[in-house]
């Protein structure tokens, strides 16, 4: 049981943001009844700056601790104004502020990347619009050197839609994740009246950020009643894959713009981590598969990247 009556969750103001959020409240509403969640919409940084390419963000904004989508969020808990903040785990950096902990996931939702065309069988020539380091360079490695790039930012049907309006882009990558929980996901659609087409990409070859297809709840690391409110609807399964990839990224050094995709699955009593880390001046990524101990995903984080063998 819990004492509190009132909780109060932070959000970006996203459709997807706001979607996230509603998971949450419900996961909480069968858990706490009588708990009156309510909701706060915060305006970050990452959100602000789309005049330059979010690998960008931090470094022209000024954020040393590469937070670009969450800075604000945790100043809201930190003052007090709010008691959750919700987050895409994927925009999460490695390792969080003293003074805050991740208290809880949601179940994981599907970790593919997902190819959006203008043409149904169109083969990887031409452009490609991505903001993401990591999908360009696994799409130079899947398609080939003859691929264009062009920067992309927005939400996600803000995406949709500037594929379908310039003229000379054939194709976005967006996370799969993020299209189904806006009910956006089909093999065709219509986006500003120009039909695309979608498909799921290999997981082989185009490992997930680390988080992908993860809602994470961070509360202030003292907050002791509201981690056991988060808890109750914590995913021990999510939460162990995601501890895994974040301990690799921990031990790489890596920020959210690092071109790497690590990926932790279960396999009956074991984990399974893939990851992939592309560095200057190498064409194909140092790569690494590694089997664990499901009851202990941080050392298997932390073996990946020593068997990964990048010094």
């Amino acid at each position: 049981m819990t004492s509190k009556n009132t909780l109060i969750i932070g959000t970006r103001g996203s459709a997807l943001a706001l979607a996230q959020a509603d998971m949450v409240q419900a996961a909480l509403a069968v858990r706490h009844p009588g708990l009156d969640v309510r909701r706060e919409i915060i305006h970050t940084t990452g959100d602000r700056r789309t005049d330059v390419p979010l690998a960008d963000v931090a470094r022209v904004s000024g954020i040393v601790d590469k937070g670009i989508f969450i800075k604000e969020l945790e100043a809201a808990l930190q003052e007090g104004r709010i008691d959750v903040a919700v987050h895409s785990l994927k925009d999460v950096p490695s390792e969080l502020a003293p003074g805050f902990t991740l208290a809880s996931v949601l179940p994981r939702a599907a970790v593919e990347d997902v190819l959006i065309t203008k043409e149904p069988d169109w083969n990887g020539t031409g452009t490609l619009a991505t903001g993401s380091v990591r999908r360009r360079l696994m799409a130079r490695t899947y398609w080939g050197s003859g691929l264009r790039f062009e920067d992309l930012r927005g939400n996600v049907p803000t995406r949709l839609a500037k594929l379908a309006q310039h003229p000379g882009w054939d194709a976005v990558i967006l996370a799969r994740a993020g299209l189904d929980r806006l009910g956006l996901y089909a093999p065709e659609t219509v986006a500003d009246g120009r039909k695309l087409y979608m498909r799921p990409l290999p997981v082989e070859a185009f490992i997930p950020a680390v988080g992908q297809g993860i809602v994470g709840m961070e509360c202030r690391a003292a907050d002791k009643e509201t981690a056991g409110i988060l808890n109750s609807v914590n995913d021990p399964e999510a939460y162990g894959c995601a501890l895994a990839e974040r301990a690799f990224l921990v031990r790489l050094g890596a920020s959210c713009s690092t071109p790497v995709g690590v990926y932790a699955r279960l396999e009956g009593e074991e984990m399974v981590l893939s990851a992939a880390y592309y560095v200057p001046g190498r064409e194909e990524p140092f790569a690494v598969v590694v089997r664990g101990d499901r009851k202990a995903p941080r050392d298997l984080g932390l073996r990946a990247f020593e068997e990964l063998g990048v010094r």
